[in-house]
């Protein structure tokens, strides 16, 4: 594969990247967000993952930012004034979350010098060697991922239910 498309698609990641940081319309943020999944999932078939490719492209851009949309749209988040000091919060979160993508940066910089040493077998995996390393080295983090989304479920439904009894009680009056 030509060097070239790893380029262009490394270029659409990082500005879509930027794009959903900076950009002040949150449907902006969301939209952005959606190119730059969609450019990480070429670079993983560029790199030959082919399965984590379409995953990512049909579990996360296919599924989990519509459901991001639709929240998106359904909150009218335009109207959002912050104080000052909700400002001052949010420039120091910033700053920790800044430094925390630094350090995981230098963190996988370190992994990718390690892998360069590593035999090409033993990077390529098939979806056997993925469930295995996920069902044993990273169950915790599958499992409570899973927990998270269970949760979010229930969230969405509470929420649902709570609109569609207000709209009903509107109706009535």
């Amino acid at each position: 594969m030509s060097p070239f498309f790893f380029y262009l698609f490394a270029a659409i990641l990082i500005f879509a990247s930027l794009s959903v940081v900076l950009a002040r319309n949150p449907l902006y943020n969301v939209l952005s967000l959606v190119v730059a999944i969609f450019a990480l999932s070429c670079l993983f078939v560029i790199l030959e993952a082919f399965f984590v490719g379409m995953i990512l492209l049909l579990v996360y851009a296919g599924a989990v930012l519509v459901f991001f949309l639709f929240v998106v749209m359904c909150l009218n988040l335009n109207s959002l004034t912050l104080t000052t000091a909700a400002q001052s919060r949010f420039r120091w979160l910033g700053a920790l979350a800044g430094l925390m993508f630094t350090s995981s940066f230098f963190l996988a910089f370190k992994s990718f010098i390690k892998a360069q040493t590593m035999d090409a077998s033993s990077i390529r995996g098939t979806i056997e060697a993925i469930g295995k390393i996920l069902f044993t080295d990273y169950l915790l983090p599958f499992e409570l991922t899973s927990l998270l989304l269970m949760i979010a479920i229930f969230g969405i439904v509470s929420l649902a239910q709570g609109a569609l009894s207000t709209g009903k009680d509107t109706d009535n009056s």
